[in-house]
């Protein structure tokens, strides 16, 4: 990143000086001078004269305040009449101080038209320059900012031009005096300046490159000058020596310097008049992502409404959010415009639907995090409340921006179509390792079946502290333990014997595994409960490896079987695999979305259970009291069991409660239960699991969405293990990598086309040939006409649908605004509004409108926009429910249908008609010209039924 800085703020000057010029160091001034500065003070014509006669010279230079004269302290002091007998007595006009300064100079700055008049009548030259190179026009110019109102500045700079004086004149700095005009904000001495004969100088730049329209949105003074210089024609998107427009400046000003009126209303001037949201500076950074830089400062009261809204216009105007940093900010300050501004990240190159040459590009920059970069704007942010960034985007991974997005709580971020889409092809990448492991995981699965299936259970316990024992009582003092045989009871000992040295193998690799794993992330690892499943196999199958083995009194013959709390380990064990198994299939997208809701219909049932597990404790210690001599209501622990089963019908009413002996009371008990438990909790249990199916559905996909971002981090990070040499991670992660080393990670999909016998086998071979030109020249041979196709990335139809609706809707929007605005241009109905309104108010009242109209929004920010295509109706600080959801509100204004082809002054300040608005407008031309067609259709039958006739 370029350690260039964007100097920004409001300047009181072009150079920071003040009009005085600096006093030089040296002796103490003469008396008579001092006296004749006080005497000037007060405009005191005898002292001036009496300090004259006492024989001080009219053209005196004082060395000790900068060799000024007393004709430049009079012409500062603006005593005329001083002026005047100063001349008269021989004082030269031109001489000037230290620095260049004459006497014209200091009363051009000083705004005094009188003394001007006089000096130039006594041939003060109008272009004479100072140390600087500056002229009487660019102190004038500059004096205006601390009135840019005031008619004397206007004055002096109208004489100076009517003199002679040179308007395109460059100073050291290379600015004319426009820039310190439209840095003063006086929209009055801009229209002076500027040249009517060539608008040469309204874009003329200095030599940091900026025009006089940076300058007046730099000096943020004056709305009436930005708008001025636009009318003017001003280039909108001109570009300084670093990159920036006007429109960089304001959304990027510091927040020492801010000023949420002028730069509220500035943006939306800029917007409306066309201004370039794509517009990048030199270190690539749109308007968007400056503005969200911005949010960076608030651990300071500033700007947070001002970059709400400024980011909502953005937005509304279509600028995209390009790189992990922008979306960071986004997602952490403004989740509810997230979903809008990442439908910019979607293209198409016609707005044809069926077209075969379709072509959808997908921008992936938003989802792409460069650790380094956060990093060094975190640094370089002042006074930044966060110590640190975010954990996850820290980590050099591709899916580290959806895997912060989960950090965040934003999950349902992730079923954008951009989002989704970069998790499909990431899966696309991963999968081959992914099913691996699955295939891995299924032949460790089959080996505990076969093994456990095959062993026998032990009729008693049989302990291994037996083989110790009988161990030592052998008088073979050489046995050793391969001397060992195990004989399965009533088989061979092949096939278990084989299943037993798989699941050594497997085991043992499971166990590496799930190791390397935990040491890489352990927070990671013991949040999946996979992992616990993988943990807990790890611990329980070497149980069932080595403690089953009796080895009798002389370890020549065993019998080998299962000891009952090996039978314990090994159910829990099988169960455990088999699941895990389960969840493994659930990572898959065509299945992961059951899997999800089975898991959540589990988890509700459970929240359901433990809220009404008292009414089930209460009808089963009931039973117990009253029917312990029963064997199912033995004990407290069985009799909640028996509910429970009860509790799904199997109330087995004959055999228990009609038997003699059954009191009233424990049918009386039957019958409630029945009714509380049977009818009403179990159907309300079953409504819970089923009768709001679509919702779970919609929840569901979010969770797939999510153990998906979870996965690709897992492998990530265990491709990235310490315990892996460095040459390999760089294999796997090449290999698995979707964006590769692109500056501007993009894919391209044509939808409608088709691929047919002879693309297929083409694709096919070109996995194959390592020569592709060959390849090619082969098929050109046997297929006339042939065109290589290329291997696009597939994606679900209704991923890919989405994905296309919204393509072609931004570039309907885009194309649509294109000619609105050209048709706004062209017709000058914007110039209109503003000139109306300025010939009708001050720069103070303009500024007042703006404040009224734009930004006076309550908390919501629901302001309707004129010249803007949506409305957020959506707050900074939301929860989730609401973040996740962005509502667009089309505005349609009766003033702007009005407004449409004519001034109105009704109107605050110069829109674009908004393209909805138009639309009535659009619908009754089309109506005019269908009935204008059929008229003249009618009369031309008519005409040649008459000349027939």
């Amino acid at each position: 990143m370029s350690s260039r800085k964007i100097i920004l703020g409001r300047m009181s000057s072009v150079d920071g000086a003040s009009q005085e010029t600096p006093v030089l160091r040296g002796p103490q001034p003469d008396a008579r001078f001092s006296l004749l500065v006080e005497a000037l003070k007060t405009n005191d014509l005898p002292g001036v004269l009496a300090q004259l006669a006492r024989g001080l010279s009219v053209n005196h230079q004082e060395a000790a305040k900068g060799n000024r004269t007393p004709l430049i302290y009079a012409v500062k002091h603006d005593c005329l009449e001083v002026v005047d007998e100063l001349l008269k007595r021989g004082a030269r006009v031109g001489i000037a101080d230290a620095n260049g300064v004459t006497p014209l100079h200091m009363a051009a700055a000083g705004g005094h038209v009188p003394t001007v008049l006089l000096l130039l009548s006594q041939g003060a030259s109008p272009d004479s320059t100072d140390a600087h190179s500056r002229t009487p026009l660019h102190y004038a110019a500059r004096a205006a900012n601390q009135d840019p109102t005031d008619r004397g500045v206007i004055g002096v700079v109208e004489t100076l031009l009517k003199k002679g004086a040179n308007r395109r004149k460059l100073d050291q700095e290379g600015r004319i005096p426009l820039h310190n005009a439209a840095t003063a904000g006086s929209a009055k001495l801009i229209k002076v300046l500027v040249d009517k004969r060539s608008t040469e100088t309204l874009n003329m730049k200095d030599n940091e490159g900026r025009t006089p329209l940076h300058c007046a949105v730099l000096g943020a003074r004056s709305l009436e000058a930005v708008s001025v210089l636009l009318q003017l024609g001003c280039t909108i998107d001109a570009r300084d020596a670093q990159g920036h427009t006007p429109m960089h400046l304001v959304a990027a000003r510091p927040v020492n310097y801010v000023d949420d009126e002028f730069d509220g209303a500035c943006l939306e001037l800029l917007l409306s008049q066309g201004a370039s949201v794509a517009a990048k500076d030199d270190e690539g950074y749109n308007a968007l992502s400056l503005a969200l830089r911005r949010t960076m400062w608030w651990g300071r009261p500033c700007t947070r409404d001002f970059v709400l809204h400024a980011v909502q216009l953005l937005v509304a105007k279509g600028s995209c959010i390009q790189d992990g940093f922008a979306m960071w900010r986004m997602v952490e300050s403004f989740p509810s415009l997230v979903p809008v501004a990442l439908n910019r990240s979607f293209c198409s190159n016609t707005s044809v639907r069926d077209s075969q040459h379709l072509r959808l590009d997908f921008d992936f920059g938003p989802l792409t995090v460069d650790a380094r970069q956060l990093r060094e704007i975190h640094r370089q942010s002042p006074l930044n409340p966060q110590s640190e960034l975010p954990p996850p985007l820290l980590k050099d991974a591709e899916v580290a921006m959806l895997h912060y997005i989960l950090w965040a709580g934003r999950k349902r971020l992730l079923r954008h179509p951009l989002c989704h889409t970069f998790l499909h092809l990431k899966w696309c990448k991963v999968r081959k390792y992914f099913l691996a492991n699955v295939l891995f995981y299924l032949l460790f699965v089959l080996s505990l079946t076969a093994f456990l299936l095959s062993t026998e259970n032990c009729a008693k316990d049989i302990k291994s502290s037996n083989i110790s024992s009988n161990s030592r009582n052998t008088t073979n003092s050489t046995l050793n333990i391969s001397d060992t045989r195990c004989l399965w009871v009533g088989i061979e000992a092949g096939l278990v014997g084989l299943s037993w040295w798989c699941l050594i193998i497997f085991s043992s690799v499971l166990t590496l595994r799930e190791v390397v794993q935990l040491c890489q992330n352990p927070l990671l690892y013991i949040c999946n409960i996979g992992n616990i499943f993988d943990a807990t196999l790890v611990i329980c199958v070497p149980q069932l490896l080595i403690g089953g083995f009796d080895m009798g009194q002389y370890a020549s013959v065993t019998s080998c079987c299962l000891a009952s709390w090996q039978q314990k380990v090994g159910a829990i064990s099988i169960i455990l695999a088999w699941v895990r198994l389960m969840l493994f299939t659930g990572q898959f997208p065509s299945c992961g979305v059951y899997i999800v809701m089975f898991s959540t219909v589990a988890k509700n049932v459970m929240k359901f259970l433990s809220m009404y597990i008292f009414l089930l404790v209460a009808f089963a210690l009931g039973f117990h009291v009253l029917l312990r001599h029963k064997a199912i209501f033995d004990n407290p622990g069985i009799s909640l069991v028996t509910s429970l089963v009860m509790m799904t019908g199997e109330l087995d009413y004959e055999s228990t409660f009609l038997e003699s002996g059954i009191s009233v009371l424990s049918i009386f008990i039957l019958v409630v239960f029945i009714v509380l438990v049977f009818i009403i909790l179990s159907n309300l249990l079953v409504g819970l699991a089923v009768s709001d199916m679509y919702a779970i559905r919609q929840r569901s996909e979010v969770l797939r969405l999510t153990r998906h971002v979870e996965l690709m981090a897992q492998v990530e990070a265990l491709f990235q293990s310490r315990f892996m040499p460095k040459s390999i991670q760089r294999c796997l992660l090449n290999n698995i990598s979707l964006t590769g080393c692109q500056l501007k990670p993009s894919i391209s999909v044509f939808p409608n086309r088709t691929v047919g016998f002879i693309d297929a086998m083409f694709l096919m071979l070109v996995k194959l040939v390592p020569s592709r030109k060959y390849l090619i020249k082969i098929f050109e041979i046997f297929v006339s006409g042939f065109i290589p196709p290329e291997n696009e990335p597939s994606l679900p139809k209704e991923l890919l649908s989405e994905a296309v609706n919204i393509a072609l809707h931004e570039h309907e929007v885009d194309k649509r605004d294109r000619l609105l605005h050209l048709r706004a241009l062209q017709s000058g109905v914007g110039w209109q509004h503003k000139s109306v309104h300025m010939q009708s108010s001050n720069a103070t009242s303009q500024l007042a409108v703006f404040r009224r109209n734009s930004l006076s929004r309550p908390t919501s920010i629901a302001v309707p926009r004129n010249s803007w295509r949506w409305t957020f109706t959506s707050d900074a600080d939301v929860e989730e429910d609401a973040a996740e959801h962005t509502h667009l509100v089309l505005q349609s204004q009766p003033s702007i249908r009005s407004s449409a082809l004519g001034p109105s002054a009704t109107l605050g300040r110069p829109v674009i008609p908004d393209s909805n608005a138009r639309l009535d407008d659009l619908r009754a031309m089309i109506f005019n010209l269908q009935t204008t067609v059929e008229q003249l259709t009618a009369t031309v039958n008519q005409q040649k039924s008459n000349r027939q006739n």
